[in-house]
């Protein structure tokens, strides 16, 4: 039934993308504007404190306590954690007509985070990719403030995780009798609407941004696990498939490009992202619990030719509410900061 479901839910998504934006295409031409085949940037930019990034990044960070199960918690606080991701924007087609800025693409990410100076094994802890499809619209206003209004639709992304094969395997040696892998696993969309959306053009700039996500499957953002993933004590039937839907955010994001606290060419950027996500629970039949989860980032970026997803930078970063890895979504309380590097080829 899901094979079938989502190219209907695929095919109906982008027909209503067209017959929305249908009127902005031919508008591109009339008005003497331009439609480019790979253009060389989006129509906004993705930050480095975003749930759901496209930025090259590599963190070192200290987390307050380790996931649950962790076989090797001890001292855990106090090693530091190296999280990396790898994340492109694959353009497709794009065009500007003056008052009207629009890109549509590919874009992928691929993270995994390590607890590497763990004297035992130095294990993966979780590996999460996620790709999909992406359609932005700035309308610019030619006021001084709000100068723009963003509107991006993620019609259609797949995003799935894993706990590391090391964790998984000592996991269920030391406890054979209750381990659990879960492996999370799901289609989704996603809208966002935002205001004063920075098109890098030398000025000082901030942003609003909200928006919200569900997924398309209709067997949760994951599903019973095989018997080969579960102790001995428990049975697939045992861990209950997700039941919530529909998660939500806001973005409030800054570039300070001239005056303090921006360094010659390295622009500041800051900014905060609050989500309302749900909190798995793999044991209970009753509707998931919803947390507050908090990420945000300071920081100094370079940006070469003007262009977006062309930068390099260094950030301090905190993180505080649920922890975001794949299956440690059942726990709350989590927080973790550090110090991170980018840089965008």
């Amino acid at each position: 039934m899901k094979n079938l479901f989502l190219p209907r839910i695929w095919t109906w998504t982008w027909a209503v993308i067209l017959m929305f934006f249908s009127p902005v295409l031919p508008g591109a031409e009339d008005s003497g504007g331009k439609v480019d085949f790979f253009p060389p940037h989006p129509a906004s930019t993705s930050y480095t404190w975003e749930m759901r990034s496209t930025v090259n990044k590599f963190d070192f960070i200290s987390a307050n306590k380790a996931p649950p199960q962790y076989p090797w918690p001890e001292g855990f606080e106090k090693r530091v954690l190296i999280n990396i991701q790898l994340g492109i924007d694959i353009p497709l087609i794009g065009g500007d007509s003056g008052r009207w800025l629009w890109y549509i693409g590919l874009p992928l990410s691929f993270n995994m985070i390590d607890d590497f100076f763990e004297h035992e094994t130095a294990p993966v802890l979780n590996t999460n990719y996620w790709f999909g499809t992406k359609v932005e619209v700035l309308y610019r206003l030619q006021n001084t403030w709000p100068k723009n209004i963003l509107i991006k639709v993620l019609p259609f992304f797949h995003e799935s995780t894993h706990i590391g094969d090391e964790f998984a395997l000592h996991m269920s040696a030391d406890d054979p009798e209750d381990f659990y892998r879960i492996n999370v696993s799901y289609e989704a969309w996603e809208i966002m609407i935002g205001i004063d959306e920075w098109e890098n053009k030398n000025k000082n700039s901030f942003n609003l941004r909200l928006g919200m996500s569900g997924r398309w499957n209709k067997d949760g953002y994951y599903s019973s696990p095989s018997p080969s993933e579960i102790g001995s004590s428990l049975k697939p039937s045992d861990i209950i498939p997700s039941r919530g839907n529909m998660e939500f955010s806001g973005q409030f994001n800054t570039v300070i490009v001239k005056g303090f606290p921006a360094i010659g060419k390295w622009y500041f950027q800051g900014g905060i992202e609050v989500l309302n996500r749900i909190l798995f629970d793999f044991f209970s039949s009753n509707m998931e619990n919803r947390v507050w989860t908090i990420s945000s980032s300071i920081g100094w970026y370079r940006y070469m030719n003007n262009v977006f997803s062309r930068r390099m930078g260094i950030y301090l970063k905190v993180l505080a509410g649920q922890n975001p890895q794949g299956q440690f979504r059942e726990q709350d309380g989590y927080c973790d900061f550090g110090l991170g590097f980018t840089l965008g080829l």
